[in-house]
């Protein structure tokens, strides 16, 4: 019986000698096997609710990671909200998520709404009510509305109002200012947030504020010149400098970087047939596409009328070259409008730290060089030798 894996019986031995003293044993043994088997069904449990545990927080971190890359890529406010209402709603499982962006005075604007819920969530009807609960932010971390009693009469008509059972809102605060609001929730039944759920915002609502401030310094810098008013693009001055800040990381960090510097073929012939609109929507429309080909870590800039930089961090030449031919490739082949006339080329050079140069200038004029050379070649192409 044991053999087979059975250990609930019970053996009895009325004689007193060997085979009793074995009986004994045995229901020793599978008393304590009994024991054994109930700590591991004990132990599989604990183990299986640890790895969801670490599971979700490596999503939580995965996530928190990215949305730090589209801040320090600049990426736009509404895009980097729009991304977090997007993950904290998976992470709080089937729940919807509401950004509030706070104005000068004191109104509550959506900036962005996930609803992974399945239920219609009334949020644009909701801003008054959050903004009842300013005070409140004052003297708490957040605000529950979950399974526990509410003891304000205002949860219960924002809880009903919404038409769900829960709602977690966190105040997204720097030192001094009370930024926005994420408000995240479900129809969940007898749920309590905890301290788990709780830590999730907090991480994300920093993360926010820190878009927020970086997002103003964004629009200040505009009128620094940092910024090339028609494309949005950095300035060749600005890429300069990063690209000397890039050199000197690299050499501290022993890492390559690269710099590619890109003329549009022809372009002078583009604006004379086309003329100067449609020009200077097809720079605009470069521009997003180089912008969105450097992400997460690189930097573009509009260095004159049809040329532009793309500072590469962490690129060789060998890969700074197969990615200006992924440029290549996918420039010739754009739709810059519904005319096959309209078509592309450019033309590529490209220049690394310390192979070209010791400084910005020494490579960004060897990358010159190659683009040039590129041109002579008979234009679209990629020159990096």
């Amino acid at each position: 019986i044991i053999s087979e894996g059975k250990f609930s019986p019970k053996f009895s031995m009325t004689k007193e000698d060997e085979l009793g003293d074995i009986a004994a044993a045995v229901n020793t043994m599978t008393g304590k096997i009994r024991s054994y088997i109930a700590e591991l069904q004990d132990y599989s449990k604990k183990t299986a609710s640890l790895n969801m545990r670490i599971h979700k927080k490596v999503i939580t971190l995965t996530n928190l990671m990215r949305l730090g890359d589209l801040i320090s890529t600049g990426a736009g406010y509404d895009e980097i909200t729009a991304f977090a209402a997007e993950k904290i709603s998976g992470e709080m499982e089937k729940a919807f998520c509401v950004i509030y962006s706070r104005e000068q005075n004191g109104a509550y604007v959506m900036k962005s709404f996930y609803n992974a819920s399945r239920k219609d969530i009334p949020v644009e009807d909701i801003s008054r009510e959050i903004q009842l609960v300013d005070k409140l932010f004052s003297k708490n971390e957040c605000l529950l509305m979950d399974s526990r009693p509410l003891t304000a009469q205002w949860q219960r008509d924002l809880r009903d109002k919404l038409g769900i059972k829960n709602v977690l809102i966190y105040p997204m605060k720097d030192n001094t200012r009370l930024l926005g609001a994420i408000v995240t929730g479900g129809s969940y039944d007898e749920i309590r947030f905890d301290d788990e759920e709780i830590g999730v915002l907090r991480a994300y609502a920093k993360e926010l504020v820190l878009a927020h401030q970086s997002s103003q310094v964004f629009e200040r810098v505009k009128s620094l010149d940092v910024v090339d008013s028609l494309t949005g693009l950095y300035t060749r001055a600005y890429l300069e400098d990063r690209l000397e800040d890039e050199i000197n990381r690299a050499v501290f960090y022993q890492r390559p970087c690269s710099i590619l510097v890109m003329n549009i073929d022809d372009f002078e012939k583009y604006a004379e047939r086309e003329g100067v609109q449609k020009s200077k929507k097809l720079l605009k429309q470069l521009a997003q596409f180089l912008t969105a080909m450097s992400m997460p870590v690189g930097k573009v800039a509009r260095f004159d009328y049809d040329e532009f930089g793309i500072l590469l961090p962490e690129r060789n030449k060998r890969e700074s070259i197969e990615i200006a031919e992924d440029i290549r490739r996918r420039v010739s082949s754009m739709d810059i409008s519904a005319d096959p006339a309209d078509g592309i080329t450019v033309s590529i050079g490209v220049g690394e730290n310390p192979i070209d140069g010791t400084n910005a200038k020494e490579i960004i004029a060897k990358a010159y060089r190659n683009m040039q050379r590129a041109k002579e070649s008979g234009k679209n192409r990629v020159v990096g030798e």
